[in-house]
């Protein structure tokens, strides 16, 4: 399987280069952060490919997970391109650092994998593919539309990998109640670090369209891709998702 090593935008786009200069500064920092983000996400899909190298996952799931790895760097070069495209002078995205791995004790080495992989990839990436898809719905401007599109396109794989994990016959029923018992706390885990990672987002009041979401919008946005993916995802793959589901119903205001 092969993907494009890089993105080119539009050499111009009408909507972004008609906003005031301060206003195209303010979405430049977004996207800069963005950029950030991504690279910090290729770290942790290296750790994931090693670990389902380890899992003795199939062939096609550690194609993905390996292409994740240079997906997310392309992701890091496109926003920081488009933050330049929004902003000429914006500073570099800052230097992106390796994210600790997530540790799972008391778990036997595959179920640890495998919850490493719903973390990432069954949550993580699902509320990703769930954040862009609103956000390319609202999308006004040719640059941001392109680049939502393309990461769009990316995260729906990325997320696949943690759902053949899930379904992996190498999981037993003990070992599915056992992820089935965890899912509540990787939940509180994750919405909890991916609300802290778009918050600053939120910081400046943005115009609609460039590549963001209001505070109601975002809330609005985690909650269906819970209710409306994820848990029955975790049904699909023969996870018990009560409770997921009862953790979901529990926490359904703003994260903390």
């Amino acid at each position: 399987m092969s993907h494009p090593t890089h993105f080119e935008l539009s050499a111009s786009d009408p909507v972004v280069e008609a906003l005031p200069v301060a206003m195209r500064r303010d979405i430049a920092k977004v996207w800069r952060r963005r950029a950030m983000n991504e690279r910090r996400a290729s770290f942790v899909f290296a750790d994931l490919h090693e670990n389902l190298v380890a899992f003795a996952a199939e062939p096609d799931v550690l194609e993905l997970s390996r292409t994740a790895v240079e997906d997310e760097l392309r992701h890091a070069e496109l926003c920081a391109e488009l933050s330049r495209r929004y902003d000429p002078i914006v500073a570099p995205p800052e230097v992106a650092l390796p994210v600790p791995s997530p540790e799972f004790p008391r778990r036997a080495p595959h179920v640890a994998q495998a919850l490493f992989a719903a973390l990432q990839s069954s949550v993580n990436e699902t509320l990703a593919t769930g954040y862009m898809g609103a956000c390319l719905d609202q999308a006004t401007g040719v640059w941001p539309r392109e680049a939502l599109r393309a990461i769009l396109r990316d995260e729906v794989r990325h997320a696949r990998i943690g759902w053949a994990v899930l379904a992996s016959t190498r999981l037993s029923p003990a070992d599915r109640a056992n992820i089935a018992g965890t899912m509540p706390r990787l939940l509180e885990v994750c919405v909890g670090a991916w609300w802290a990672e778009v918050e600053p987002e939120r910081s400046v009041e943005l115009p609609e369209g460039h590549g963001g979401l209001a505070r109601s919008d975002l809330l609005a946005t985690v909650r269906e891709t819970l209710s409306g993916v994820i848990l029955p995802g975790l049904d699909h793959v023969g996870i018990d998702s009560g409770p997921a589901r009862r953790w979901v119903e529990a926490n359904a205001a703003e994260p903390a």
